[in-house]
């Protein structure tokens, strides 16, 4: 498997994408069995460069580039950060994609008996064991625990809140 940019990915279609965007098709999931697309944005200075940038995870990741994927709004994420670089103020961002009807299981970590939940533990690993190897081995991002943030809106904000919680697997992968 190998990343491909973002007009191979969408087979030639219209889409509301500016930069530079790649994606990873159908990510395995060992920790929650399943798998999704992933998405990274580039820097405009990324290769003409050989630094290492900010590394930003963000929640919901059909909604951050592109207004066709979107079933929120898009969030214009691509937009925003292409303006920022001209102030010197870049970073690479991951999209995470929910995973549709399991989305509120992924992103709680408390079991409600109406709506699900309890899984976001297991989503966590995903995010620090599968998906941030997979981007440090690709790109040249920082991996420095202060060079890295975690995003979303909604469910999406709780699991980036969760993610900042110390627990016991997190304190492991923050070296404490």
């Amino acid at each position: 498997m190998a990343w491909i940019d973002y007009d191979t990915y969408t087979g030639g279609r219209k889409h509301s994408v500016v930069g530079d965007v790649h994606v990873w098709r159908e990510l395995t999931s060992p920790q929650l069995g399943n798998s999704r697309d992933i998405l990274v944005y580039l820097p405009p200075s990324y290769a003409e460069s050989t630094r290492r940038y900010p590394l930003l995870f963000m929640h919901d990741g059909q909604n951050l580039f592109d207004s066709v994927t979107s079933y929120a709004g898009e969030w214009r994420v691509d937009e925003t950060l292409e303006q920022l670089s001209a102030q010197g103020i870049e970073a690479i961002v991951v999209g995470l994609p929910n995973a549709g009807d399991q989305r509120l299981n992924e992103y709680s970590p408390y079991k409600v008996a109406r709506v699900g939940g309890g899984n976001a533990t297991a989503y966590m690993h995903f995010v620090l064991e599968t998906v941030r190897p997979l981007i440090l081995a690709s790109f040249r991002a920082s991996a420095e625990r202060r060079d890295t943030g975690l995003f979303g809106s909604s469910m999406g904000g709780l699991i980036s809140l969760y993610g900042f919680l110390p627990t016991p697997s997190t304190l492991a992968w923050l070296g404490r």
